[in-house]
């Protein structure tokens, strides 16, 4: 990457993605969920902070922003009352974690964006699209493979695709970088054609159908041939036997399907370059929330996160009791550093 480019990066963070990915990471092992010694919840805050460092030293961008899904329902929950009513009930601990980690996310400077009726993919499709149109370099962090449908070679728009033990690791980048021929090696079909192979055979994590009896090695042998969906169906004749009529009987929930699994990109939220440009920030805040936290790992490498933060590193505060006056609460409320265009 040319200096040029490295100037226009943009990294786009699938909030919740990493924030459940640190979750689980911490709760499913053997040791069980982080916690301080009062109690307080801290998986999400450690592992999600662990990768945004790493990415901060690997990539080193200039421009950063953080999309969240919202409580209300989006307006693919309008359309189908069934679209992730599959999931299991958010861990209790997990709602407070995620709120300190909001609170360090907007004491640290970096934008939070969320839109009502719209889920966090479609923020980032929306502020990837603006940012790719306007010459910038876009990579994504996420490990949610629906993303993968916005990797765009034209647009130098990547897919940052997190490692299975990302959060928890405190060495290596903690992703694989996806571009155009490494969705098609891994999924088999091509970015463009990402929201028809969910079509044809649905996407279980999201409780969304697809056409039933099309699984996914026969829905990848159909986009080769046929492209995209509507070829599919306009060629429909040429297809023979029991697929021909699973496709016939199947074609209002392969349109549902495509409708649900296509990430909207004209969210109302706006590329406003000031907003998204790193600029450091108060370090005697951030200094309290992680005391409080207990992060002590994270404390230890604040300057780093300081200086690729856009800021000035100060090794020492003026006085311990300036940062001991400080805490959570003295923060803005959250809503405060939310972009909503």
């Amino acid at each position: 990457m040319t200096s040029a480019e490295q100037n226009k990066l943009f990294i786009l963070i699938d909030g919740h993605s990493l924030a459940f990915r640190a979750y689980y990471a911490f709760a499913k092992s053997r040791s069980g969920p982080l916690r301080t010694s009062s109690g307080i919840p801290t998986s999400v805050c450690f592992g999600f902070l662990n990768s945004l460092l790493q990415l901060l030293e690997t990539q080193k961008p200039t421009y950063l922003a953080v999309a969240f899904d919202l409580a209300a329902p989006s307006f693919r929950h309008e359309a189908d009352v069934n679209y992730k009513a599959n999931r299991q009930e958010t861990p209790e601990e997990f709602r407070p974690d995620l709120t300190n980690l909001q609170s360090l996310l907007a004491a640290m400077n970096i934008p939070i964006v969320t839109s009502p009726g719209y889920e966090a993919d479609d923020v980032l499709g929306t502020l990837a699209k603006q940012a790719g149109d306007n010459g910038y370099t876009v990579k994504i962090l996420t490990g949610d493979r629906d993303l993968f449908q916005l990797v765009d070679e034209e647009k130098k728009t990547t897919v940052l695709y997190l490692d299975i033990n990302a959060v928890k690791s405190t060495s290596g980048q903690g992703y694989t970088e996806f571009n155009s021929q490494a969705v098609t090696e891994k999924l088999g079909v091509t970015p463009k054609q990402v929201v028809d192979f969910k079509a044809l055979c649905g996407d279980k994590s999201d409780n969304i159908p697809g056409v039933r009896g099309i699984g996914e090695k026969t829905a990848i042998d159909l986009l080769k041939k046929y492209d995209n969906l509507e070829d599919i169906y306009t060629n429909l004749e040429s297809i023979k036997g029991m697929i021909k009529t699973k496709l016939l009987e199947g074609k209002p929930a392969a349109e549902s399907s495509r409708y649900l699994a296509k990430i909207a990109l004209d969210a109302p939220v706006s590329l406003e370059e000031d907003k998204f440009r790193l600029r450091g920030f108060d370090r005697r805040l951030v200094k309290a929330l992680l005391e409080r936290l207990e992060l002590k790992k994270i404390l230890q490498k604040l300057d780093q996160i300081q200086q690729h933060l856009g800021g000035t590193p100060t090794l020492e505060l003026t006085s311990d009791a300036d940062s001991n006056q400080l805490s959570l609460f003295d923060l803005p409320p959250i809503s405060s550093p939310v972009l909503i265009a």
